[in-house]
């Protein structure tokens, strides 16, 4: 098993251990949680044992569904590559399971888990996928002999005058599995040459002795009988040892493993971690190859972590890879009930998003990162910014680390001011795997609260909606089906992209920012103003997103002014303000209109004199155009009025009525009003 240095949840952040000279201070590798992922690998593994174990599965059926597949997906840095490393270790050895993992019901020999890293890092490719399986199965002690036959005439083919043990030994597969792989296929390639008879000089050439053997079973000879059993050999035998031979391999490792003797069969637990990395989605040449061998390696389990959902059940992608559609993977239709929900089956999701941590999560997993003396070195007033600044995601919370380590360098106790701070790594690590639609998209919709795909490609002033549509099916895009905009950015994605320093080369200028700010905002009104109905709830969900846009990028009101009219002329008060809207300060009309419509909303649970306390506020900001300072103005003459301040009523109110504005007319009734109150009947009659 490979041994890794104290790392990240996340886990590409710096690692602590080197980041500070104080040897007092331990940096941990702290695993936090996830045991509903452990419980969902547990219930899907057993259910995959019993399928492969039942006396009706075939290896060989090409054409039954499959669900043996099991992916995790979710945005970067939510610990996906942590969870694949920690199931490999769980898998291998129980003593390394995390002790809030419930105890499996499967025996630990039965299982060989192999854990296949497909970052662009790694430089993994598909033939260090294939011999990287086949490698692991060595522990097994026997050569595979249809399999290793194939796998010595296509190395032989393509890395002539390369020793097998060389590649190996370069590729760190050697430390890991050790060099019996070589040997295991000499042995086998010895073996059906002696079955065959062949001469001592002979049994060694790979050429010579595959002819023979595809001979001998065209001829059904009884020699062969053992390897005869796999339909399939001679074809795959006979054809050009090229990648794209290799591909099918994974047949004949299936059949093998399928027919050996119970005391040494294993179901091989294969985890392909960062999936995301190996292709784009406009071409999939090496994911063709890929799904090729998941498809024909039934046996296996395949537990697949990446940042976006496999796409392999839908039916577009027909064409494009081999094996595609709701009836060749139901665990992977987006549709299929979560494993969670439902015992599993044939209809039970095999794709599972991955959650941020919990704040209680967040906390104990800062607690134990980094200790002196067995103590927490983050205190916990620390430890509760960054755990509300996180969202969950422990990417933050290991940037964090890093961020604290580096300001104790500077010989002072960091503080919980200092991490009221966004990083720009968490945008790169965002805008990686995006196209440059897709990225352009994704920063426009991060000016909104929510959105749905025509409102995202209008905001992004796109013509089409693919890169909008494209978007929501990625992790860091959560969706909320009961919402007006169904979609919405993760919370701590939402605020790295607007406030923390892009550094990408496509990255905004501030004109680009006040652009797309102006689309959104524009688009909102043409929707509240193109409502087919009344529309209270859109009324409200346009003015809010609208009020932050406004008040963000000092925007004119523009379409709030009606849409603030409508709302009050309905006499239904709902909160207006955006959540982080901060009411103790005025500085664009935004926030004038924010605090206008907030103090009438809640005039009816407040004392009059607050409501007098807000409205004087706004008056006096003078950051509102007339009209609305006359709505303001009339308000608070009627607050004087149910407070009995007369005379500041009256004048209020012949502020407005002198305006000739929409309040006017009520003006001069609360003028009469104020009249009788005071006895002077005959201004009553004239004003009324």
């Amino acid at each position: 098993m490979e041994k890794h240095l104290p790392q990240a949840a996340g886990c590409e952040g710096a690692c602590p251990l080197f980041s500070t000279n104080d040897r007092s201070v331990q940096a941990v590798e702290a695993f936090t949680n996830r045991s509903s992922q452990w419980e969902t690998v547990a219930a899907v593994l057993t259910e995959h044992l019993q399928h492969v174990g039942a006396p009706g599965f075939d290896p060989e059926d090409l054409e039954a569904p499959r669900n043996h597949v099991l992916v995790f997906h979710g945005v970067g840095g939510i610990g996906k590559t942590t969870l694949s490393r920690t199931l490999e270790a769980a898998l291998a050895d129980a003593g390394r399971r995390p002790s809030q993992w419930g105890a499996p019901g499967w025996p630990a020999d039965r299982i060989l888990p192999v854990r296949i890293d497909l970052a662009r890092s790694a430089g993994t490719d598909f033939e260090q996928i294939v011999l990287t399986i086949r490698a692991a199965l060595t522990r097994i002690g026997r050569p595979l002999p249809a399999f290793d036959l194939a796998l010595r005439r296509y190395w032989e083919a393509n890395h002539p005058g390369e020793p097998l043990e060389e590649y190996l030994r370069r590729g760190g597969l050697g430390s890991r599995f050790g060099q019996a792989l070589p040997q295991q296929m000499q042995s086998a390639l010895s073996d059906i040459a002696q079955a065959l008879m062949l001469p001592g000089t002979i049994g060694s050439v790979v050429g010579q002795v595959t002819g023979a053997l595809v001979g001998a079973l065209r001829e059904r000879r009884q020699a062969v009988r053992a390897l005869a059993g796999c339909a399939r050999l001679a074809d795959l035998l006979e054809a050009e040892p090229d990648l794209d031979a290799l591909s099918f391999y994974p047949h004949l490792l299936a059949w093998e493993l399928a027919r050996l003797p119970e005391g040494k069969r294993v179901v091989p637990v294969v985890l392909l971690d960062t999936f995301e990395d190996i292709g784009d989605r406009t071409r999939r040449d090496l994911e063709r190859l890929v799904q090729r061998a998941v498809w024909l390696l039934p046996n296996a389990f395949w537990v697949i972590t990446g940042r976006s959902r496999l796409q392999w059940a839908d039916p577009a992608l027909q064409g494009q890879l081999d094996y595609t559609g709701p009836t060749a993977w139901p665990g992977l239709v987006h549709t299929a009930v979560p494993a969670a929900r439902t015992p599993t089956g044939a209809g039970t999701a095999r794709q599972v998003l991955i959650g941020d941590f919990s704040p209680e999560d967040c906390d104990d997993y800062l607690a134990r990162r980094l200790t002196r003396g067995g103590q927490p070195l983050i205190s916990e007033p620390v430890r509760q910014v960054i755990t509300a600044r996180s969202h969950g995601l422990p990417l933050y919370l290991d940037l964090s680390v890093a961020r604290f380590l580096e300001l104790s360098r500077s010989g002072r106790t960091p503080q919980p001011g200092d991490f009221d701070h966004d990083f720009p790594a968490l945008v790169a690590r965002t805008l990686t795997d995006l196209t440059p639609d897709e990225r352009h998209v994704l920063r426009s919709v991060s000016l909104l609260d929510a959105f749905d795909v025509p409102l995202a490609t209008r905001a992004a002033g796109l013509a089409h909606e693919g890169p909008a549509l494209r978007l929501t099916e990625r992790p860091f895009v959560r969706e909320d089906s009961f919402g007006l905009w169904p979609s919405h950015l993760h919370g701590l994605i939402r605020s790295a992209v607007r406030n923390a320093d892009d550094t990408t080369d496509d990255r905004w200028s501030e004109r680009d920012w006040q652009q797309a700010a102006q689309r959104a905002f524009t688009t909102l009104g043409e929707q509240h103003h193109n409502s087919p109905g009344p529309g209270r709830l859109l009324l409200i969900a346009c003015l809010r997103q609208g009020l932050r846009l406004a008040r963000d990028r000092r925007l004119d009101l523009g379409w709030l002014i009606p849409a603030a009219w409508t709302c009050v002329s309905d006499s239904v008060w709902e909160p207006l303000a955006p959540p982080d809207t901060d009411s103790t300060g005025l500085d664009t009309a935004a926030d004038a209109l924010v605090e206008l419509l907030s103090a009438l909303a809640r005039r009816q649970h407040q004392h009059r004199s607050h409501t007098v306390v807000r409205l004087t506020t706004v008056i006096d900001s003078h950051l509102l155009p007339d009209d609305l300072q006359h709505m303001a103005l009339y308000y608070r003459a009627k607050a004087h009025r149910d407070l009995g301040n007369s005379s500041a009523s009256r004048t209020g109110m012949q502020a407005v009525a002198d305006g000739q504005g929409r309040l006017a007319p009520a003006a001069r009734r609360g003028l009469a009003h104020l009249a009788r109150m005071a006895g002077d009947f005959p201004t009553a009659h004239t004003l009324g």
